[in-house]
């Protein structure tokens, strides 16, 4: 009886695996195309908290560019 509860448990486990294995995939492809996109240094091996700490750091900075730009584009009337 212990066993059979024991492999109702791994079973379950497994069917919770499967349903967040398609979830962790996408997660990882996305992390992956990040990125490409996003300049997170030297290091292209960089975990998940650089990644998105850095992804935000190039967030700002481009919405000050952007700010700026816009600045500029009022002064000279572009």
């Amino acid at each position: 009886m212990v066993t059979l509860e024991k492999s109702i448990k791994i079973s379950r486990g497994m069917v919770s695996l499967r349903r967040r294995r398609p979830f962790q995939l996408m997660v990882l492809r996305r992390l992956r195309e990040l990125k490409k996109i996003v300049p997170v240094g030297a290091r292209r091996q960089a975990d998940v908290d650089t990644v998105l700490r850095q992804t935000a750091e190039y967030i700002c900075a481009l919405e000050m560019k952007v700010a700026i730009l816009r600045r500029l584009s009022d002064i000279y009337g572009v």
